[in-house]
């Protein structure tokens, strides 16, 4: 007889989060990214270091609230005691050195993300055409890279 438990988010209950196979410790669950995808939100983790939070606070990034990312867990819930809000976002530890490091889950609205990765590929063309002109000394490379060839 097949399992036929529903692992859909139904009233007051949150999705069935499998626990047979791998998972890494920034993984969301399926259910969890298609919640993103339905809210035209994309999510990133970002460390808190070197003022990288706030970057993407200015760059149209918020914090997730933790009820769109429940396969992490209560877990991924911490309160630093350095503002009120800070038991509201989700983060994990992301290295136990010193200093320790969190990182924060944030979301961007998918018409950002697209904008930025616009942004992101003309950079990236224009290191391409450097490379395939010889600029950095692209020509000395014994492999040369080229794009679409």
């Amino acid at each position: 007889m097949a399992n036929t438990r529903k692992s859909e988010k139904s009233k007051g209950k949150t999705p069935r989060v499998s626990m047979g196979g791998p998972r890494l410790k920034l993984q969301l669950s399926d259910a969890d990214r298609a919640e993103f995808t339905r809210r035209n939100k994309v999510p990133h983790w970002f460390n808190d270091e070197a003022g990288r939070l706030e970057r993407a606070l200015g760059g149209g990034y918020t914090f997730v609230k933790p009820e769109h990312a429940t396969s992490l867990g209560q877990g991924a819930l911490h309160a630093d005691g350095k503002d009120p809000e800070s038991n509201a976002r989700v983060s994990v530890i992301a290295n136990r050195g010193e200093p320790v490091i969190r990182a924060y889950l944030m979301e961007i609205s998918e018409k950002f993300y697209k904008e930025d990765q616009i942004a992101k590929e003309a950079v990236n063309q224009q290191v391409d055409e450097a490379l395939a002109l010889g600029g950095h000394r692209g020509s000395e490379l014994e492999n040369e890279y080229r794009p679409n060839k």
